[in-house]
Order: structure tokens, then sequence, then C-alpha cells
């Protein structure tokens, strides 16, 4: 009960801190749980890891609830290209520098595995936050994020059994892939089942629960760690609305057993000292680097634009939980020592630190700027009489269609050097910066325009232009809440409340649409 007590005390003690900070609570839980190790202050290992592997269980459960690929729309070609290139060249790179680093073969790919993969507990959690879920490049990362658990999840059964020879193996592998079958026969047949029936509160969580073991059992049975059947089991109760039912009646649950199990992480890792320190820093720094860099160049590749690329490679710049599955899964097997798996740990709490603060707007757009594209020639005079629109991505497409097709003179100005290529293909004339500079103003005409339309993501931009144009221009400012509108007016702009002009925007196409159905003669009946 000691143990317990103390791991408590941690977890109440690190998500004290992640609420005062606004980080996630997952490095401090493994950061504390380093110094229970470093003083020895939890000395029941085989509690540790009873601890360990029932808390696992539980948590990614819950998060393969979370992944459902009907989340991923249209981006699904996008998103696994995305996720496999990241894993496979951060694979690459960690058995790269833990051979230079003279580790075993063995080591180096436990570590090549581990770091090959980004967290779907942070990413989750930061769309969530951010209210990003659904933008074409939070669907990109869900996507990504899903392709690299299953990958993890096929993987490491196979580098477990590694050992026991080719036919232990494939058995393996048989039994994995009789797991994912298992997915689709609950997903198609038993789900819709039990939408049709109104269950109350505590059958749905016994049912719930009841995949969860049927899962696990069935891998027991099948030689499969059950780690991978309880990610699995998620995944088949992940899609809507049956994933909202298994996640709110998962909740109390998955955040005691989360809280125990970082805490409880780092006690079974090995005293680190300035020699691991050292190492889990170059891993780090080779994540942190590497994942943006893949993620943006295959990000624009296949479409996405510059900004989009780089955020979505920004937000997968963390090693997973299912990184510490993988080296606790291998500590327990024999087959790595506490000091790889300390690496791992220290590794998760740098990049998962780091995540919050290299996903801000002020780093993302710094480091946007910093993109390579071509930058053609400024406009050769300063327009007038002109719609000035700030902000050329995708919610600005009907505004320049409408705009074009009534032959206004159109200038936009917009900070991703990718969104400014594209428009100046179809002819749109841009100005690439942003529109806070006053100097971009002035090169924009922002003094001598006709109007300007703001479609930026903050409301709040458009005051260095209300305080350089004064009363002489009309500014129309997308806003999305009162107090945004009430700041606008307050300014000397006008606020358009976006869901009141989607709104509107809606009614005219329906009275449209229903005015052409009446004029349209009946067809007389045979």
């Amino acid at each position: 009960m000691t143990e317990l007590a103390i791991l408590l005390g941690l977890a109440a003690a690190g998500y004290g801190l992640s609420r005062w900070t606004q980080f996630p609570a997952i490095p401090f839980l493994l950061a504390g749980s380093l110094g229970l190790s470093a003083i020895g202050a939890v000395g029941d290992p085989a509690f540790v890891e009873d601890v360990l592997f029932l808390s696992v269980s539980v948590l990614l459960f819950v998060a393969g609830t979370d992944l459902s690929l009907t989340r991923v729309g249209p981006f699904r070609r996008t998103a696994f290209l995305i996720g496999a290139v990241q894993f496979a060249g951060l694979a690459a790179a960690a058995l790269g520098i833990a051979f230079g680093l003279d580790y075993s073969p063995t080591d180096a790919l436990h570590l090549g595995l581990a770091l090959a993969a980004s967290s779907t507990i942070v990413g989750v959690h930061l769309l969530q936050r951010r209210q990003q879920m659904f933008e074409p490049f939070g669907r990109t990362v869900l996507g990504a994020l899903l392709l690299q658990d299953i990958l993890l999840v096929l993987l490491l059964p196979l580098l477990i059994r590694l050992p026991d020879g080719a036919a232990a193996v494939m058995g393996s592998l048989g039994g994995t892939i009789v797991l994912i079958v298992g997915v689709g026969v609950v997903m198609k047949g038993l789900v819709p089942v039990l939408l049709e029936r109104e269950l109350d509160a505590e059958t749905q969580l016994l049912v719930v629960l009841g995949v969860l073991f049927g899962f696990m059992e069935a891998a027991a049975w099948l030689n499969v760690p059950l780690f991978a059947a309880a990610f699995l089991a998620g995944v088949s109760l992940s899609g809507f609305p049956f994933s909202g039912i298994a996640h709110s009646e998962m909740q109390p649950l998955y955040d005691f057993f989360s809280a125990i199990f970082f805490a409880s992480l780092g006690v079974a890792a090995a005293r680190p000292d300035p020699t691991l320190i050292g190492h889990a820093a170059l891993f780090a720094g080779a994540v942190l680097v590497l994942t943006p860099l893949i993620v943006a160049i295959v990000g624009e590749w296949m479409g996405l634009v510059a900004r989009s690329a780089l955020e979505s490679g920004l937000l997968l710049a963390q090693t997973s939980e299912l990184s510490l599955v993988v080296g606790l899964q291998a500590l327990v097997a024999g087959q790595i020592g506490g000091e790889v798996f300390s690496v791992i740990v220290l590794t998760t709490v740098f990049t998962m630190m780091a995540t919050p603060l290299l996903t801000s707007e002020t780093v993302v757009w710094e480091l946007v700027r910093w993109h390579p594209s071509r930058r053609p020639a400024p406009l050769p005079e300063v327009p007038s009489n002109h719609v000035l629109v700030l902000g050329g991505g995708r919610s600005a497409r009907p505004l320049l269609r409408l705009l074009r097709e009534s032959d206004h003179e159109t200038v936009v100005v917009d900070e991703d050097p990718t969104v400014v290529d594209r428009l100046r293909d179809r002819g749109v004339r841009c100005v690439c910066g942003d529109g806070r500079d006053r100097s971009v103003l002035l090169e924009a005409g922002g003094a001598q325009a006709r109007v300007v339309v703001s479609l930026l993501r903050d409301p709040r931009s458009v005051g260095p232009l209300l305080d350089y144009v004064g009363d002489t221009v009309p500014i129309l400012v997308r806003v999305f809440e009162d107090h945004e509108a009430a700041w606008v007016e307050a300014q000397g702009g006008t606020p358009v409340r976006f869901a009141q002009a989607a709104g509107d925007a809606f009614m005219d196409w329906f009275q449209q649409t229903r005015s052409t159905a009446q004029d349209e003669p009946m067809s007389p009946s045979p």
C-alpha cells in the first residue's frame, strides 16, 4: 500500500503542475517517476510491473476508440503516406544513431521501433484543445497516428518473438492478423446490433469491458501480447457514435490508470546518469528536427499548404506512449536492460515537453517564413480601388470565386508561400507577407482599397490595419464569438459572424433551389 500511496501522490502533483503550466501531464509524471527511481522510493518491482501492465491495457483500449478511419475522411491517402514515411525515416535515423553510440543490434532495433511513432494521446489532446480535430491537417494527423499505432501493434509482437525463431514470429503474426479480423467482426457485426438496443449506462459499460476482455482472452490463447489486444479492442469500437459511448463510459478508469501508469513507468527504468541523458537528448533532437522536415516535405507534395504541412509535422514531433510499451515489453522479456529503457523514457519526456512549445502560433509562423518556396517579384505598383483580402486559404475560395466572376480587382495577402504560389498560378494578384505588418499593407494598397475583408484566424490581427487606414476604408472582419465582434466594432471595423453568414448563405441557396423546383413543369403521371 505504501508504493500505491507514493504513486498516487506523484500523480496528484503531476496533474496539478499540468493544470498550472498548461503542459501535458505525461512529461511531469515521467520525470517524477524517474526521480522515484533515482532515490529508490518504490522498492517492489513486481508490484510496479503488475500496475504497468494493467494500466497500459486500459490506456491503449481507450486510445484505440479515438482512432477511426471515418474521421480521416478524404485525407486518408495523404495521412497514410505521411505516417509511413515518417515511421520509416525515424526508425532508420534511430537505428543509425544507436549503432553510432555502440548499442547492440537488439537494443538498436528496439530503440528504432520505439522512436518511430508519434504520441496519439498528445496529438489528440492538442487538436481537441485547439478545436482542430476536423481541419484538414487535423484529420491528416489522426490518420498518420492511426497507421503508426497499427504498425507498432503489428511489429512489436514480431520483434519480441524474434529470438524464438521464425516459427514463433509467424505464429505471432498470424495471431495478430486474427485479432485484426476480429476488429472487423465487432465493427460490422456487434456494434450495429448494440446501437439498435437502448442500453442503460451500466449495461453499456459491461459491454465495453466485455469486448476488451474478449480480445485479451483471445490474445492469451493466440500467444499475442495483451497490449496489442487492448488497442485493437478499442479500435473495434471506434466507429461513430459508439466510440463516444465507449469513451464516456471508460473515461474515469482512463484518467485513473493514466496517472498511475505514467507515475510508475520511470520506476522500472535505470537511474539516469549524464551519459544516458546525453543519449536521450540526441535521440530527442533527431525526432524534433526530422519529423517536421519529413512531414512538411511529404505533406506539401501531397497537396497540403505549407503551414498545414509544417504544423502537422510539429504535432507529430514526439515519441509515442506506445514507445514506452515497446520498451516495457522488451524490458520484461529480458531483451533490453534498464539503461536502454531509461533512454526511451527520457526521450519521451524531452519530446513531449517540447511539443506544446513548438506548436505555438508564433513558432509555426516563424518557421513558415523560412520556407524555401519561390517568392516572385512584388507588385509592380501599389494597387488602388481594389478589394483587399487578408488570408487566402480554403475559407477564401468562395469569396475569391465571386470576386473573379464580378470582375472586381482583387489583391490577396497571405503569409503561407504555398498558398500565394497557388493563387498566383490562377491569376490572382498576391502579396506574400504578414497582414499585421504595415510594410506589407502598404505594398498591398491597404489605404487605397475599396474595401478590406479579413479572413485571418485571430480577428485581433487586424488591429494594425485599423490603425493604419482609420475610417477611410470599410473593413469587414470574420469573427466567431460575440466578444470578438464587440472588439472589432469598438475598433471601427464591421464584424461578420461566421455562423450567421453561413446560415444566410444556406437560406439563399435553399430559397433559390426551392424556387427553381417550383418553376419546373411537372411531368405527367403515366
